[in-house]
């Protein structure tokens, strides 16, 4: 199964999540924390799926789900243990609906990667549901390799992005600015940021002549 990775905004789209129980805890916290617009739709709770819907950071449809209805979200989570009505919502589908389907992760248009996050830095780790232990041990792996001060270290090139970009420098001084603050060197430099201060200042000056 071929796959495009990439990043999606959620907090434009609503999404529903069909089940009560570990799963559909799982992925609806990963979707409330990332600013989705979840209702879930389930005759039960999970304790902690119940804290969430009881701090109304999602909507609770205490019912169960029928395999004859389509649900007209951006993105539909299954995550029951009734294969059977898996297999009929996602037929069901609403048009250019993606469904993720917890028990056959081939069978959807989404799968659910392990992340580590590290501050802005997210890594996403997948094997298309073949192995999830191998996957966790991937993940361990990886998260072993990150830098320590990795999200230190993003905080300030984030902010030092923004005062570079907002400067009167030229397009390639700008470029070899952002270049030279993203290396190693630089960015354990104690004084980086009055580098960083002294060269647009010095950008600025020259500028003025």
């Amino acid at each position: 199964m071929s796959a495009l990775p990439f990043m999606l905004e959620l907090s434009m789209l609503k999404t529903v999540v069909v089940g009560g129980g570990q799963l559909a805890y799982k992925r609806a916290l990963s979707l409330v924390e990332a600013g989705g617009h979840v209702t879930v739709v389930a005759p039960t709770l999970h304790p902690q799926l119940q804290a969430l819907a009881l701090a109304e950071k999602l909507r609770w449809e205490a019912r169960y789900a029928s395999g004859d209805e389509c649900f007209l979200a951006d993105l539909l989570f299954l995550c029951t243990d009734q294969p059977l009505v898996h297999q009929q919502l996602l037929r069901n589908r609403a048009p250019r609906q993606l469904v993720y389907v917890g028990d056959q992760a081939q069978a959807g248009h989404v799968y659910v990667p392990a992340k580590i996050e590290k501050g802005l830095l997210t890594v996403s780790i997948s094997t298309a549901g073949a192995s999830p232990s191998y996957t966790k041990r991937i993940k361990g792996q990886i998260a072993n390799m990150l830098p320590e001060h990795t999200a230190e270290e993003l905080a300030f090139l984030q902010k030092a992005r923004e005062l570079v970009l907002a400067s009167n420098a030229g397009n390639e001084e700008k470029r070899a600015l952002l270049q030279e603050l993203a290396s190693p060197e630089r960015l354990q430099d104690e004084w980086r940021e009055q580098w960083l201060d002294d060269q647009l200042r010095r950008i600025a000056e020259g500028k003025q002549k």
